[in-house]
């Protein structure tokens, strides 16, 4: 497992889904931090095994990766 911030591994695994373990955070930052459990594409396996795991490995909790592509083009629908 790998340790990282919250942050870092939410850049480091762009559209992914992250299950971290042993979650701890940092008062003098108000970051947090936590060990990688599981990087999946699929949103509800990450969910349910967070969900699995329950508090056997400390405090868990799924972060999405973030996804800084840029969108071009695309549809927008405006309502009146």
């Amino acid at each position: 497992m790998e340790r990282l911030w919250y942050g870092e591994a939410s850049m480091k695994y762009p559209k992914q889904w992250i299950v971290m373990v042993n979650i701890e955070d940092e008062p003098k930052t108000n970051k947090g931090y936590g060990d990688i459990y599981l990087v999946t594409p699929d949103k509800k396996e990450a969910y349910d095994k967070a969900i699995e795991l329950g508090n056997s490995m400390g405090r868990n909790m799924v972060i999405e990766g973030f996804d800084d592509t840029p969108q071009i083009g695309g549809l927008e629908i405006w309502s009146q």
